[in-house]
């Protein structure tokens, strides 16, 4: 049985054990959503229930699913101009998303079946696991001296000479933009017209 769902003004086909990506939603990654607004539930060859058109949902149907990550869709251009006007506006888009992972699609009378199912493990683990401090060991302790970092050295540079150390580059100013620039304009004399007087 699969069940046709609406999230977010969109309409979704819901089938246990699949993936849909929807727009994003409030809840944290691996959060147990319900999706209550099923527009129809079809049933399959070997299914106890019957298919049921909702008039606009059916009543006491759900969707069980859970949240598996949030991600960002591709980025959309949209450009906007008015001819023989000089208006140019570019613009970046993309869509805020939440992957959810389907657990049940459950009839008007149907309970939820309460499995004890270990967590799934995750793909990529942003947090790296605790790590326990090592014991201090009892051996004799190294010379430090010899792990000391030296500067680094140019043997030939260009303009420098041979052993000097690098220095570090200043980083460059910006001009300002040309429409911004102010910019005098000097008489040589006060007042008077255009003939010199």
């Amino acid at each position: 049985m699969y069940a046709v769902v609406q999230v977010g003004g969109r309409q979704y086909r819901a089938r246990p054990g699949e993936r849909m990506v929807v727009d994003r939603m409030a809840v944290a990654e691996g959060q147990a959503v319900e999706l209550g607004d099923v527009r129809m539930l079809v049933a399959e060859p070997g299914d106890s229930l019957e298919t049921a058109v909702g008039r606009p949902r059916v009543e006491g149907a759900r969707v069980t699913a859970t949240a598996v990550s949030h991600l960002r869709g591709p980025k959309v251009v949209v450009f906007k101009y008015k001819p023989k006007k000089r208006y140019r506006r570019t613009m970046g888009f993309r869509a805020e998303l939440t992957e959810l992972r389907i657990e049940e699609v459950l009839g008007p009378d149907q309970q939820p079946v309460r499995e004890t199912r270990a967590p799934a493990a995750r793909r990529s683990s942003r947090r790296a696991a605790p790590v326990a401090p090592e014991a201090p060991s009892e051996e004799a302790p190294e010379d430090v001296s010899a792990e000391v970092e030296t500067p680094e050295v140019n043997p030939q540079g260009a303009g420098a000479a041979a052993g000097e150390v690098k220095a570090a580059r200043a980083p460059r100013r910006r001009r300002a933009p040309a429409s911004k620039a102010v910019t005098e304009v000097v008489s040589d004399h006060e007042g008077g017209g255009g003939d010199g007087s």
